[in-house]
């Protein structure tokens, strides 16, 4: 059976899966499990990482996906079976807190969609309201820039509301022969 979770699910550290992560890297904290890989064909590209909207988000996922073919994934997941071991698919959102989504539900989507095949969530037994950073769905509702006669803060790096950045001649190339 195939899972998704966060890294920080502690029911993984019970040794009973195998864990690959869907992300652009690995997690710099400590894990209690053996991390086996991480399947970059499921993370979302570079350009989506600040993508918050989960519309806009969801439809440039699953054309990604779509690019990659369910053919090519579902060798890549055959070939990451382990006897008596249910495979795991990571990355860090807890989805359990409300409004919060990830990648991981929209790739699970995509995959009953195109296979037939569900994937579910795998239960976690932490405090879901424990020690969390604010999610998409609290930067999703950030008051606007100069709200209140407030000085606006500029993000370098490109938060929600950053306008969208050129896309890179690879991601041109894909649009144009995919």
């Amino acid at each position: 059976m195939i899972y998704t979770s966060r890294y920080q699910n502690r029911e993984l550290n019970s040794g009973g899966y195998a864990v690959f992560g869907v992300t652009l890297g690995a997690p710099k904290f400590k894990l209690g499990y053996e991390l086996r890989g991480n399947i970059m064909e499921i993370a979302p590209p570079g350009r989506l990482f600040h993508v918050y909207d989960k519309e806009r988000f969801t439809k440039e996922y699953k054309r990604n996906l779509d690019r990659i073919g369910a053919g090519r994934i579902k060798k890549i997941l055959d070939s990451c079976m382990s006897p008596g071991k249910d495979i795991v698919l990571c990355c860090y959102e807890d989805v359990r807190k409300p409004g919060e989504w990830c990648h991981r539900q929209v790739f699970a989507e995509w995959w009953l969609e195109k296979t037939g095949e569900g994937i579910a969530e795998l239960p976690d037994p932490s405090d879901p309201g424990a020690g969390a950073k604010a999610g998409k769905a609290e930067r999703d509702k950030a008051k606007p820039a100069g709200a209140d006669g407030e000085y606006e803060q500029l993000d370098l790096f490109g938060g929600a509301d950053a306008p969208e950045q050129p896309k890179s001649a690879k991601d041109l190339y894909y649009e144009l022969y995919s």
